[in-house]
């Protein structure tokens, strides 16, 4: 079953989707019909995209467009739509307002990245504690470190604890850098 696309934009950033949604016991001919469809679909979203551009004296990088499949099978469907004459290659994950969601759905990819990010920050903060007190240890670890660790929670909070270990350790890491237990004690229950 096809659904119709839509778009979705925000500031420079604009995402298109189209869902197929497969059906037991069909025959292969109409899967391959319906698959055909949903690049047709994706294609059509991308002919909008670009008029609109055209009218609004935008223009529209075809090497910096990204398309990905989602979904939970084994072996994925290849869409390859065209915009603007140029062929799409679909890759394993897509970065959407900076979170990565890979074509499997799944966390890991994106956790890792903010993990290692906020590592390097609070390694930072680590050397440059000696010059803060407690107190503004823990302001910098808020604004320069735990947003990276928080941004998006929403979608990826329910991912396996293995995936959400290194945040974990982060946080610990954080709470003996600030080194007060007070205020260590009220960074962690926070959490």
């Amino acid at each position: 079953m096809l659904q119709a696309g839509s778009i979705h934009c925000y500031a420079d950033d604009s995402t298109g989707d189209a869902l197929y949604t497969g059906r037991a016991n069909i025959s292969r001919e109409n899967v391959t019909e319906y698959r055909n469809k949903l690049v047709s679909e994706v294609e059509s979203l991308l002919d909008k995209v670009s008029d609109w551009g055209r009218l609004n004296l935008v223009q529209f990088n075809p090497q910096k467009t990204q398309v990905c499949a989602f979904t939970a099978k084994k072996n994925p469907t290849v869409v390859s739509p065209q915009f603007q004459g140029t062929p799409l290659v679909a890759s394993a994950s897509i970065g959407i307002l900076g979170v990565d969601i890979s074509s499997s759905v799944q966390s890991r990819g994106h956790l890792e990245e903010k993990a290692k990010l906020a590592s390097k920050k609070l390694g930072v903060l680590s050397r440059a504690g000696q010059y803060f007190m407690p107190a503004q240890r823990l302001q910098l670890y808020k604004a320069q470190v735990r947003p990276h660790m928080e941004y998006c929670s929403h979608l990826w909070s329910g991912a396996p604890q293995c995936q959400l270990l290194p945040l974990d350790r982060i946080q610990r890491r954080a709470a003996r850098i600030v080194d007060d237990r007070v205020l260590s004690d009220r960074l962690i229950r926070k959490c």
